[in-house]
């Protein structure tokens, strides 16, 4: 029965998998929903105000399914290695079933099945002690044989149990983020559509309340950023000291980044977006820091845990900047006070000041 139990457990994980896979294709998340019956906008400033409210929120609500999605694959990985185990616990019992059973049957056949049968089949009491002894052994063995092979069964049966449980709460979290991201989905077309009645020029200033810098400055920003730093000079004085590099000098992991982001320019924003044609935040710094050797979860949250924190007066080309707490938004800083990013739907991958955004909430160092 264990086993049997077992099976149907391993094939119960496999059809949540399919589930699961499943769900990854429904739409994008959502979960702070502006209020259905909010009074549409009149003027060109309350759609601008508007709209940003939903760029907000929207950038929030695809980092937490960037997140769930990351829950959801850990699951599955999960579930598989459960499953796995289960199958290993299975051929275990099996086999010491089967020792079990050729035991047995060696002791019936060699009338040593009991301790009666051990003394009339002795000759001499040392003979019968001798037997009584190994029949002990091999009673111990069987014990510590079915005692191992119904652990491997329990921990697996328990192993599975937790998969499944992890698969089905990863699966009803995506469904309720995707529930809500229906009903944001339909605000931000009402929305948009009350931006297409503004003129290019207003709609130019809502996406860019400050002039972007030109190509030039974008070339000298990024080109300062990636120089090699110069060699450290001594300075003597009473003992040689060691002049700390420029700090507007990216590592070389960094300004393999840096350039990776900047090739990203003018590449629109889309929700879960890790390229290589169109981008969220989070996932243009992965994708950026990704040519320089450095794996990053495609989440801005995530991101802020990784390396080491850095205070805004010690950035350098390369950090990871943030916004909000729970960060919803992360750039990648290139020095001059300016950072390379995705900024929301509708736009592209552009370099802005870091004032751009209100809620700077910290940086780290990741390579």
């Amino acid at each position: 029965m264990a086993l049997t139990r077992v099976t149907r457990l391993g094939r119960t994980v496999i059809a949540s998998l399919a589930v699961t896979g499943a769900v990854l294709a429904a739409p994008l998340a959502a979960q702070a929903v502006p209020h259905p019956e909010a009074p549409a906008p009149k003027t060109s400033q309350q759609v601008t105000v508007r709209l940003h409210e939903l760029a907000k929120a929207s950038e929030k609500l695809a980092e937490q399914l960037n997140q769930a999605q990351i829950d959801v694959r850990a699951a599955q990985r999960t579930a598989a290695e459960a499953t796995r185990a289960a199958a290993a616990a299975q051929a275990a019992a099996r086999l010491a079933q089967r020792h079990l059973a050729t035991s047995l049957a060696s002791q019936y056949k060699s009338a040593s099945f009991s301790r009666t049968a051990a003394l009339l089949a002795s000759s001499s009491t040392d003979g019968y002690l001798q037997t009584i002894q190994s029949m002990n052994l091999l009673t111990q063995h069987q014990s510590v044989v079915a005692l191992t092979a119904t652990k491997a069964i329990s921990t697996s049966q328990a192993a599975a149990a937790r998969a499944k449980a992890a698969v089905a709460d990863a699966v009803a979290k995506r469904a309720v983020i995707a529930t809500r991201q229906a009903e944001l989905a339909k605000q931000v077309a009402k929305y948009k559509a009350l931006l297409a009645t503004l003129t290019a020029a207003e709609r130019a200033r809502y996406y860019n309340p400050v002039p972007q810098p030109s190509a030039k400055v974008v070339a000298r920003v990024v080109a300062r950023a990636v120089a090699p730093a110069p060699a450290p000079v001594t300075v003597t004085v009473k003992r040689s000291v060691p002049a700390s590099p420029r700090p507007s000098s990216a590592s070389r992991g960094a300004g393999a980044a840096i350039s990776e982001a900047r090739a990203q320019l003018g590449k629109p924003y889309s929700w879960g977006g890790s390229g290589p044609n169109t981008f969220d935040c989070s996932g243009l710094t992965a994708w950026a820091w990704r040519a320089a050797g450095v794996s990053l979860p495609h989440n801005a949250a995530a991101q802020q845990g990784m390396g080491r924190s850095v205070s805004r007066g010690d950035l350098q080309p390369g950090d990871l900047v943030f916004f909000g707490s729970p960060a919803y938004h992360v750039g990648l800083y290139v020095g001059d006070g300016m950072m390379i990013h995705a900024p929301t739907s509708g736009d592209v991958v552009k370099m802005s000041s870091l004032s751009y955004m209100s809620d700077y909430s910290g940086a780290t160092r990741v390579g």
